[in-house]
């Protein structure tokens, strides 16, 4: 069974290796070369995740006996599995391994608490109930009938195990010769017949999320999995060893760091891209709509040259509750690419209730997306009365520069204490 598992994976795997195209160098990084397409994967729930990370766990790190038929292919399953679990847990964004209740719950909102959302098929009868239901709450239930109810993911019925799995697998243990084929035709019927709801199910969730507007920020990210998937298959085809069973510390941190990265981006752009989560976030603190006031379109700065620096100012009167300190750096998304700070905030009192119309004042200056003095982006002045939603802006991310595994003390992976290395590093990690 893992043996046809995985030469389906791979094959599937391989065909997004078909082409490929060329980059130009930056400034960071040498011309190199990207497929156009990448793998992508779509799983009932969080738990099938789960089940995937702990199967690729094992096979990875099974051994390669040349004599056995497939067991190449299963260790490089397990190596993929491990690849795709590790972006879904990792990367918020990802959309190599796609959880679909998850997806859906990221558009949809039920009646249900968030543990009973993990089922497909409770989650789908509430967000599109059938024609001849009342309710999704109706639809939902009547999923939920233990009869009918077929469960999505790595875990099973047990009524369904004791009944009619454990039968079949107690006579094919007694069988021999054409009795056990018959018996394995009978269970992959079985298996068949009981899995097909859930993969009917599947297909109907892809079919809602395919009908809704792509984000803007999509493309962005796709590059980013193409990119990463581009990297995988250089490793394998360059080294191919097992990710370790334990990362190391440095590996570890680095980790942690693209983590960090990448939930603050994904945040950032959800809320450029989603009025949704811009509403939300405004019922939080960490955003605020407000209508624009007074405009400085000219208003400049000195720099530390003395050269002149041009930094437009603007007010905005929001009824929201402003939480927010100034000096903290704010997006918006009618221009994603700009930035901008919060100099003053004033709200109102008794005093200047007529000034103020009850509303609390907020001066924002724009930062950076609005070119220079003598190329200056009008394009960001926004128009007296015009609307806008301000959040948070992700802080400018650099990735930290971790020691090399030689500068890394031996108590987190490093040389042993015995090494040179070893010693000096530990009698530097000793000063303070």
């Amino acid at each position: 069974m893992l043996a046809a598992l995985a030469d389906t994976v791979i094959a599937y795997i391989d065909t997004r290796r078909q082409r490929s195209e060329n980059l130009p160098a930056t400034s960071g990084r040498p011309a190199r070369k990207r497929y156009t397409d990448a793998p992508q994967i779509l799983v009932p729930n969080p738990q099938t995740v789960e089940h995937l990370k702990t199967l690729g766990a094992d096979l990875r790190l099974r051994r390669v006996d040349d004599e056995t038929p497939g067991s190449r292919s299963v260790q490089r399953l397990g190596h993929w599995l491990t690849y795709l679990t590790d972006r879904a847990h990792d990367i918020p964004g990802s959309a190599a391994l796609i959880p679909m209740t998850g997806f859906l719950g990221m558009h949809w909102i039920t009646g249900q608490s968030p543990l009973e959302d993990n089922d497909l098929a409770t989650l789908l009868a509430w967000i599109d109930p059938p024609r001849h239901a009342d309710s999704g709450r109706d639809a939902a239930d009547k999923a939920a009938d233990p009869a009918t109810h077929r469960p999505a993911g790595p875990a099973t019925d047990a009524a369904f195990d004791n009944d009619q799995l454990a039968p079949l697998f107690h006579a094919y243990a007694r069988a021999r010769g054409q009795d056990q084929t018959r018996i394995m035709e009978e269970l992959n019927r079985l298996l068949t017949a009981y899995m097909r709801p859930t993969w009917e199910l599947m297909w109907h969730a892809y079919t809602l999320l395919q009908a809704l507007p792509e984000a803007k920020n999509t493309t962005r990210r796709w590059d980013l999995e193409r990119t990463a998937f581009t990297e995988e298959c250089t490793y394998l085809d360059q080294d191919g060893r097992p990710q370790p069973a334990r990362e190391q510390a440095a590996a570890t941190a680095a980790r942690l760091a693209r983590m960090e990265h990448a939930a603050i981006t994904f945040a950032a752009e959800r809320a450029a891209d989603d009025p949704f989560v811009r509403a939300e976030l405004r019922t939080t603190g960490e955003a605020f709509a407000g209508h624009v006031t007074t405009l400085e379109p000219e208003h400049t700065l000195r720099g530390p040259t003395g050269r002149g620096l041009w930094r437009p100012r603007f007010s905005l009167a929001t009824s929201d509750p402003v939480v927010l300190d100034p000096g903290r750096a704010l997006a918006c998304h009618t221009h994603p690419g700009a930035r901008y700070k919060i100099r003053t905030i004033t709200h109102p009192d008794g005093d200047t209730p007529a000034e103020t119309n009850g509303e609390t004042l907020v001066e924002v200056e724009i930062t950076a997306g609005m070119g220079t003095v003598t190329r200056p982006n009008h394009a960001v002045l926004p128009e007296p009365g015009a609307v806008l939603v301000f959040t948070l802006a992700p802080d400018h991310y650099r990735m930290p520069e971790f020691p090399t595994r030689d500068q890394t003390p031996w108590t987190h992976g490093g040389p042993p204490a015995g090494h040179p290395h070893g010693r000096d590093v530990e009698r530097s990690e000793d000063k303070p």
